[in-house]
């Protein structure tokens, strides 16, 4: 039996390859995540602001434009390297992952 998240992965790889490493599926697939962060740190944020804590405001502001600024530069780094991946994978056994299993 194969790993769901594996399968998950291989049919993700897939579509990377048939379009490109572009951005907009990439947030697409995880956008129900992104959007429980961004709730999630704008409650906080709100909270703080209301409560006039602007030190801890600001601390965790800068927290939230520091990640959004590394994880895009990921995001970059993993565009610029896609071409040379996409010549070392075994598109084959990409192509087995991402199969169903048949029923017995």
């Amino acid at each position: 039996m194969k790993n769901l998240s594996d399968k998950m992965r291989a049919k993700q790889q897939l579509e990377a390859r048939k379009h490109g490493y572009k951005v907009l599926p990439f947030f697409r697939l995880r956008a129900r995540r992104y959007t429980f962060y961004s709730l999630f740190l704008a409650v906080i944020l709100f909270l703080l602001a209301v409560n006039g804590f602007w030190f801890a405001f600001g601390m965790t502001g800068s927290f939230l434009l520091g990640m959004l600024f590394v994880y895009v530069r990921w995001f970059r780094g993993q565009r610029d390297v896609w071409p040379f991946a996409m010549k070392i994978i075994n598109w084959d056994v990409v192509q087995e992952l991402s199969e169903d299993e048949p029923s017995a």
